[in-house]
């Protein structure tokens, strides 16, 4: 089967949905050789791929996952990554704040490749035990609003297609955009970010055809996989079929001029002290990027209806000691498995 797909790729042509989840199912269960996977992904990197190719990758991978049964709506802010510019881990901080304010976030991470922190890195230092079953997860979400999923816990089918992408490392492939679009508490609400403005059509035209309920994808104009407050935003909103492009200033927000500079981190240590200055209220950039982003996860979750609206639950969360105490009860809630 492999042998005709990997001709069609040499003939620069694309593939079905179908032929996509076909090939990546036989890859996920060690059925395909790493030098073959290697060169089909090779191939699909210089052909250039669509949303018909990404949406069957994205169904194989959530089949294979190890699933977290939750019975309530829940939302997930898992970017890309690879933006490089090596923030603080905002995704985390902004889920925090969200979860704080009475939202359920299935918060699907990883530990950094590309970026200074992953949200796994920060969360294990904070003091989170992050190597969680499905199961514990299901009840931390259900006791604190929060639950973060260990990506290599709930993809072991990856372990087949490590050896493919450090070869064609530091390239980038198409299991750089899959995080986002296979959270293994199937999150039907979603804000995504992605490293280039280019794949913002892709990704959403994926999302319509895994049927997401409601999203925004974000690629703010200095280049970060976040809504910046340093600059305009491209965002897509998407809700159930219906694509709306439009850009979010953030001066409409905030009066500071902000620099990026501000919010730059170099390791795991840094990043956590930022997140702590966050959810201790301090003024700047980190806490005001950390709040525009927590109140886009609240506007798609529907507890509030504008941005706006969601910004000032937001505050409110940081500035009465919720996000500082949701912190605190995770620790301990997510440590308490150790002991049973």
């Amino acid at each position: 089967m492999y042998i005709e797909l990997l001709e069609k790729l040499k003939n620069n042509e694309s593939l079905t949905r179908g032929e996509s989840k076909r090939f990546i199912d036989s890859v996920f269960t060690g059925k395909i050789p790493s030098s073959v996977l290697t060169e089909f992904l090779m191939l699909l990197n210089k052909n250039g791929f669509g949303s018909e190719e990404l949406t069957g990758f994205a169904i194989s991978m959530r089949e294979a996952s190890n699933k977290v049964a939750f019975n309530r709506e829940v939302i997930d802010n898992c970017g890309t990554g690879g933006d490089g510019h090596g923030t603080f881990n905002i995704s985390t901080t902004a889920s925090l704040i969200a979860a704080s304010v009475g939202v359920y976030v299935a918060k699907h991470g990883n530990k950094a490749v590309t970026s200074s922190s992953g949200s796994a890195d920060i969360l294990e230092a904070s003091g989170i035990n992050i190597n969680l079953s499905p199961e514990q997860v299901s009840l931390c979400l259900e006791k604190n609003n929060f639950g973060f999923m260990y990506a290599p816990l709930h993809h072991l089918s990856m372990k087949h297609v490590a050896e493919s992408r450090k070869t064609i490392s530091p390239d980038k492939t198409i299991f750089n955009l899959l995080g986002p679009l296979t959270n293994p508490a199937g999150a039907r609400k979603q804000l995504i970010g992605v490293y280039s403005k280019k794949l913002i059509p892709m990704m959403a035209e994926t999302l319509v055809n895994l049927n997401v309920e409601k999203a925004m994808i974000v690629h703010s104009n200095d280049g970060l996989d976040e809504i910046s407050i340093f600059d305009e935003t491209n965002i897509t909103e998407i809700n159930g079929d219906k694509i709306n492009n439009y850009t979010l200033n953030p001066k409409d927000y905030f009066d500071s001029d902000y620099r990026m500079s501000e919010i730059i981190v170099n390791n795991t240590k840094e990043s956590l002290a930022v997140l702590n200055e966050v959810i201790h209220n301090k003024p700047g950039a980190a806490r005001d990027i950390s709040l525009i982003n927590a109140a886009a996860l609240i506007y798609i979750s529907g507890k509030s209806n504008t941005i706006a609206d969601a910004l000032n639950l937001c505050k409110d969360a940081i500035e009465t000691k919720k996000v500082y105490n949701k912190l605190k009860d995770l620790i301990k809630y997510t440590n308490s498995f150790k002991d049973a």
